[in-house]
């Protein structure tokens, strides 16, 4: 929502809700409902107005929800409950952190940051609110909307999902403290390069792995950090340790992205980067990179709980006026996003299985890892 009068139609279970930019340094949310005779006023997904308006009466609203005109109004002289907060649009609670809009229709929610707590102090120095999206796709998938955003919220079912991320060692995630709401994990794993095989080279592992995820997940490394991984190779001399190579890949990575003429985030730490994976409650999972961010979003679609809408996003990093223009992929269903994104469709079997098996008169029970799956328990 770029310009005053952008707008988002935002939809959850029978909920819509306006989230509109109202002036060019704010943003206000309403439910998409006329105080009148309860018509929805928009019914398109986005788009930019200078007032809503309702087909059925001819009212209209500013962009801070206040009626602009009501046919007749005199013919309510005297009536209750028709001050101008009643017959107003209905605000939704709205705030902002790391480029997103965030709403909760809970009047008396607490602040946003607090919510958050502590994952803004861990993770504002990624700059995610510099970012822009490089791609953006959403999935219907027949599986209840918690088994989607449970594949994503653990690293344990890398072992039998993932097993091509294997080839280099692996080792056992690591929880770490992120309040009692939110959670994450590290990535420490036991790479070891002292065997045969073809990657005994850390250049190598580490060439191979961006390549793989640049690839196959389309996230995480964008052209900038192909760049610098396939640098190692020929500016890192063979023999050279694993630490060695990781502090000349982050030294090429920041090369490559202010090359490009993108901002680099400077406050990065390797305590930052320890983490691979986030899980901002209730149901958002975002894996961070040095060029940006791997998101998803899971919500229910409509009131059936049998079917979720499951949003994934790609965040990357670009000079000015080079960002590219957000289009959105929408698959109405699995077999059409075939094809797309290997590591993703190998996370999508198990959803589907998981929703099927937990329907078993033969299952008891989840029984998750008390260390390695404890986004889950929660």
């Amino acid at each position: 929502i770029p310009n005053v009068g952008s707008y988002v139609n935002y939809e959850i279970g029978h909920e819509s809700i306006l989230v509109v930019r109202s002036a060019p340094d704010c943003i206000r949310a309403f439910y998409n409902v006329c105080p009148h005779r309860g018509r929805r006023l928009r019914d398109d997904a986005r788009g930019t107005l200078t007032k809503f308006f309702c087909g059925y009466h001819a009212w209209t609203f500013d962009l801070d929800g206040k009626p602009t005109s009501i046919p007749d109004r005199d013919d309510w002289k005297g009536c209750p409950q028709f001050a101008e907060e009643d017959v107003s649009m209905s605000p939704v609670r709205v705030d902002t952190w790391a480029g997103w809009v965030w709403i909760n229709m809970d009047p008396d929610c607490v602040p946003l940051r607090e919510y958050l707590a502590p994952l803004p102090e861990k993770l504002d120095a990624f700059e995610w609110d510099l970012c822009r999206i490089r791609s953006y796709q959403t999935i219907i998938f027949p599986i209840n909307w918690k088994v989607a955003l449970e594949a994503f919220v653990e690293a344990y079912h890398v072992v039998g999902t993932h097993p091509q991320l294997l080839r280099w060692g692996h080792g056992q995630p690591a929880p770490i403290d992120a309040g009692p709401l939110h959670g994450a994990h590290s990535g420490s794993r036991d790479y070891k390069f002292d065997g045969s095989g073809e990657f005994t080279d850390p250049r190598k592992y580490l060439a191979s792995t961006a390549e793989n995820t640049y690839h196959q997940l389309h996230g995480l490394y964008h052209d900038e950090g192909l760049r610098a991984v396939r640098r190692l190779l020929t500016e890192v001399p063979e023999g050279a340790s694993l630490q060695e190579v990781q502090a000349a890949m982050s030294r090429f990575r920041r090369e490559e992205i202010l090359k490009s003429g993108a901002r680099y985030p400077e406050q990065l730490t390797p305590e930052h980067l320890r983490a691979i994976e986030w899980l901002i409650f209730p149901n958002s999972s975002v894996l961070p990179s040095v060029e940006g961010a791997f998101w998803y979003r899971s919500r229910p679609n409509g009131d059936d709980p049998n079917s979720t809408i499951f949003d994934i996003w790609s965040l990357g990093r670009y000079a000015p006026g080079k960002e590219p223009k957000v289009e959105r992929e929408i698959y109405r269903n699995l077999e059409d996003f075939k094809g797309r994104n290997p590591i993703l469709e190998q996370d999508f079997s198990n959803m589907i299985a998981v929703h099927k098996g937990m329907r078993s008169r033969g299952w008891k029970g989840a029984r998750p890892n008390p260390t390695q799956e404890n986004n889950i328990s929660n």
